[in-house]
């Protein structure tokens, strides 16, 4: 993805003063477009919904190391809605993109957004209490799980984790070892 800046949105920051929101979307199967801005803002062809519930995002920070980076999006007072989609639908690895607006007077932005985070869901904590809830979404980059090895071992301790009694592979190692090849 581009990390060119649009000249109209440099020209804005160049000012002493401008309005700046965030636009949100997490990639659930009921896509979620949240901004704090006291409007809803209209970009893409998504409305991103102006939100109270949008409380903070954490500090997004870049270096040149290669390493795994993560956000941690806070949602407080939210509707029962987000919660229902977090708990009722698969949450893991769904994209979640944060980007930042500048915005002029009527609240249309400004150039183009510049993206700050782009990364998947890696989990979720919901606290209730009395008067409200409160979930933190946490993300993390797209190579948080490089090193994961997906799939199953042909092992006897593998093959019995998924069929237990099951001893297809109890002596695999040993066969292993016996075969020859060619003239003995």
């Amino acid at each position: 993805m581009s990390r060119a800046i649009h000249a109209d949105t440099i020209a804005e920051l160049a000012k002493d003063s401008f309005i700046t929101a965030h636009l949100v979307k997490i990639d659930f199967e009921t896509a979620i477009y949240l901004t704090e801005s006291p409007l809803n803002i209209s970009y893409s062809g998504d409305t991103y919904v102006s939100s109270s519930a949008l409380k903070g995002i954490s500090s997004v920070t870049e270096t040149s190391e290669v390493q795994v980076g993560s956000v941690s999006v806070t949602l407080s007072g939210v509707s029962q809605e987000y919660i229902s989609i977090l708990l009722s639908q698969s949450y893991i690895d769904r994209q979640i993109t944060i980007q930042r607006v500048l915005l002029n007077n009527d609240y249309s932005i400004i150039g183009s957004p510049i993206l700050i985070y782009d990364g998947r869901v890696q989990s979720f904590s919901i606290t209730d209490s009395n008067d409200s809830s409160t979930i933190v979404i946490t993300a993390s980059s797209h190579w948080a799980d490089f090193q994961k090895k997906s799939g199953r071992r042909t092992n006897h301790n593998s093959q019995s984790m998924f069929f237990s009694g099951d001893e297809g592979f109890k002596f695999a190692p040993n066969t292993a070892k016996d075969l020859k090849w060619g003239r003995a």
